[in-house]
């Protein structure tokens, strides 16, 4: 069982620049999704396998149970990662789960997308 500590929602503003890691984002990643299974033209992504990195680092993110990508037109693409938390509140990006009064701590973080990318079927 998951315990929710913390919901990061995106501004409802013009996108800032990245360049200073603005917030509600918590950081930059890249997400790299498997092949399609099957060569119809109806074979989807699936979420299984996906590895999520973060792009100043290079350092994988190893806690993530739920990808939510957003691409709005007008918009940065942004993703709400679910992830480990600390007893903060702050995103665990890797290691150990923390238990709190029994139970693990998660939450939803919103990140900013700096790319996202398809491996190759081989």
């Amino acid at each position: 069982m998951h315990v929710r500590v913390a919901d990061a929602e995106p501004a409802g503003e013009k996108p800032p620049s990245l360049a200073a890691e603005p917030e509600p984002f918590r950081g930059v990643v890249i997400i790299e999704w498997p092949a399609p299974f099957g060569a119809s033209p109806y074979s989807a992504l699936s979420g299984w396998h996906c590895a999520v990195t973060d792009a100043v680092t290079g350092k994988p993110v190893t806690t993530c149970s739920r990808i939510t990508v957003r691409a709005d037109v007008n918009e940065i693409v942004t993703a709400d990662l679910t992830l480990f938390a600390d007893a903060d509140g702050n995103p665990v990006l890797d290691g150990d789960p923390v238990p709190g009064a029994g139970e693990i701590l998660t939450g939803t973080f919103t990140y900013a997308v700096a790319g996202m990318r398809v491996r190759d079927a081989g």
